[in-house]
């Protein structure tokens, strides 16, 4: 039997990969995206409050990361994962709040540059698909959280 070349393992190995990252929704790949998003941001003095809003969702996403791996989940008492499950929800819909509310900002920065007859900022085109990336990723990995939010008695 022949040995497997270093492409089958890259291949086998991302694959388990995937599998664990599709296992747990730690929110790393949406957070990535914006905080490249963000080195693409025009710094326009107009775009302030989007910049602000995008600043905000990196910091949210950052601490649910945070959060999410604070715990031993196979050997913590189920009050405790369910305590992290509930924060790392609140967290998550948090970030996608900023998130649309970062979006309707470009969205309106981009109407009235357009409409000024202004061409597009340096770098625009990569601001928006990494801005669209981490939609998707979060919606991919939190469409509950991102949806409603529960309420919870005490």
């Amino acid at each position: 039997m022949a040995l497997p070349t270093p492409r089958a393992n890259a291949i086998t190995t991302g694959a388990i990969a995937q599998t664990v990252v599709s296992k747990f929704t730690t929110m790393q790949a949406a957070h990535c995206a914006l905080v490249v998003a963000l080195q693409y941001a025009p710094d326009d003095p107009q775009f302030a409050v989007a910049r602000e809003h995008l600043k905000k969702a990196i910091a949210l996403s950052g601490e649910y990361h945070q959060l999410f791996w604070s715990i031993f989940w196979k050997t913590s008492p189920e009050r405790v994962k369910r305590r992290i499950r509930s924060q790392c929800h609140q967290l998550a819909f948090d970030t996608y709040s900023h998130m649309v509310d970062c979006a309707v900002l470009v969205n309106e920065y981009a109407n009235l540059q357009t409409s000024r007859g202004i061409t597009e900022p340096k770098q625009w085109r990569e601001f928006l698909l990494n801005l669209k990336c981490a939609f998707e990723w979060l919606e991919r990995e939190h469409p509950q959280e991102i949806t409603f939010k529960q309420l919870t008695l005490l």
